[in-house]
């Protein structure tokens, strides 16, 4: 049987590009090598609890995600947004206004004008900056800065001021103050990340598209520099079009030796490298009481914990969703970010750090004393960490030139935004490419 598209796996970005070319009338496969939908962002249960790998919240402002749920009528109801953001100051949380005040105030609002009156053009021109020297045309106060490196430990899961990247920050800053007239828009789709992954597979279905899990794809086809198809085992599906969702470090391997250009293949090994994964530490923990600093709907932020002295988050799922989580009981997430240049694959280091940030967590909110139970949780599977000269053009294009009908798509791929609304825009993009013309519904989606 053969396809018009075959999508090569059901993450976010290639749902999306499933829902849209569906319902432009190709014939589309989707295979997907795991029994669950969402790839990096899928979702379990624990314990009675919705508990997600990377599915946490989304910075959707409503032009990306739920403009292609909206296409394809499948209902994406936005959480109650964040009503405040605690930081930890040495041995306290304290308001993050109050890292900045008097004349610091004015040089925060020249930050934010600027950042208005950029084009999203000229940010591309940013990805050799750091957010820093970007910020330090209009201000040198100190608090100012790291009001905006806060927010970039919170959504990139970088950690050093030199880390943040300035077009990918100044990208977001700029789509939130647009859209949602704040610097950072975010909320949990109500009912949870599986049942939406399911409705969006549905709506595939429902447009003559087919998505099948556990079919793991052993080789994208390519003969004579145009793609075939894949193959899966001993079977080929034949397909005019072959899109991947896959992140970096799993690219290459769907391919032959030499299928690919040379540069394309080595720029893709290199980002792939483990110590250029966005990675951090993390407790689930469940609890009769808020595990909080000081509301159920807050997104909390540290650059140092006491004892394991690294940066990092912690968030409320149950605030922004009650059905998450068992009646009576909350679920909450503190992740703390690590280096992985230095560090990744140091079971030792884990080890260590597991058990000073817990000794953290419990000073810094003391209502995990009385946890019911913690779960911990590495992850590294986030994404490529977005740093100075390794966003924009130095990931790979949607587009894979010199081979006809091969197209990339995904957070890991030439994209701007944060994790899954990264990876929706991705989508959107490469479902457009795929179409050769930009779609009328999406006129309005910021793209890359």
């Amino acid at each position: 049987m053969s396809y018009d598209v075959v999508i090569v796996g059901a993450g976010t970005a290639g749902l999306v590009s499933g829902c849209i070319l569906a319902d432009s009338g190709k014939r589309v496969l989707v295979l997907e090598k795991h029994p669950y939908l969402g790839g990096r962002a899928m979702e379990h249960r624990y314990r009675g609890h919705q508990i997600g790998l990377s599915s946490h919240l989304v910075e959707d402002p409503g032009d990306s995600l739920t403009r292609a749920c909206e296409l394809v009528g499948v209902e994406l109801t936005h959480s109650q947004r964040s009503d405040s953001m605690p930081f930890w100051e040495g041995d306290r949380w304290i308001p993050i206004q109050d890292r900045y005040s008097g004349e610091a105030k004015q040089g925060l609002k020249r930050c934010i004008e600027a950042v208005k009156e950029l084009s999203f053009d000229d940010i591309d021109n940013l990805d050799h900056l750091s957010l820093r020297e970007w910020m330090s045309r209009y201000t040198s106060d100190e608090g100012v800065y790291e009001v905006w490196e806060a927010i970039s430990v919170l959504e990139q899961i970088t950690l050093e001021p030199w880390e943040h990247s300035a077009s990918e920050n100044l990208f977001i800053r700029k789509l939130h103050y647009e859209r949602k007239r704040t610097a950072g828009y975010s909320f949990w789709p109500m009912g949870g990340w599986e049942s939406l992954w399911q409705r969006m597979a549905g709506a595939i279905e429902a447009r003559g598209g087919e998505v099948r899990t556990r079919a793991k794809v052993d080789e994208v086809v390519i003969r004579d520099g145009a793609v075939k198809g894949v193959r899966i085992g001993d079977e080929e599906i034949e397909a005019d079009e072959v899109i991947v969702n896959a992140p970096v470090w799993n690219l290459n391997s769907l391919f032959t030796p030499d299928a690919l250009p040379w540069d394309f293949t080595h720029r893709v090994k290199t980002l792939a490298a483990n110590q250029n994964r966005a990675c951090w530490f993390g407790y689930w923990i469940a609890a009769e009481e808020p595990v909080i600093a000081s509301s159920t709907l807050e997104m909390a932020s540290f650059f140092t914990t006491p004892r394991a002295g690294l940066p990092g988050y912690t968030l409320c799922f149950t605030g922004y969703d009650p059905s998450v989580s068992p009646e009576g009981e909350y679920l909450t997430c503190v992740g703390a970010a690590f280096d992985a240049t230095k560090h990744y694959g140091d079971r030792a280091y884990y080890d260590r750090k597991f058990a000073e940030l817990w000794e953290d967590i419990e000073e810094m909110m003391p209502a995990a004393r009385g946890a019911l139970w913690k779960k911990p949780h590495v992850v590294n599977t986030y994404g490529v960490i977005c740093k100075p000269g390794q966003v924009g053009a130095a990931r790979p294009d949607t587009l894979v030139r010199g081979v006809e009908g091969l197209y990339l798509t995904g957070d890991t791929t030439r994209a701007r935004g944060i994790g899954i609304d990264k990876a929706a825009r991705s989508g959107i993009t490469t479902a457009e490419a795929v179409l050769g013309r930009r779609h009328e519904f999406f006129a309005d989606t910021i793209r890359y």
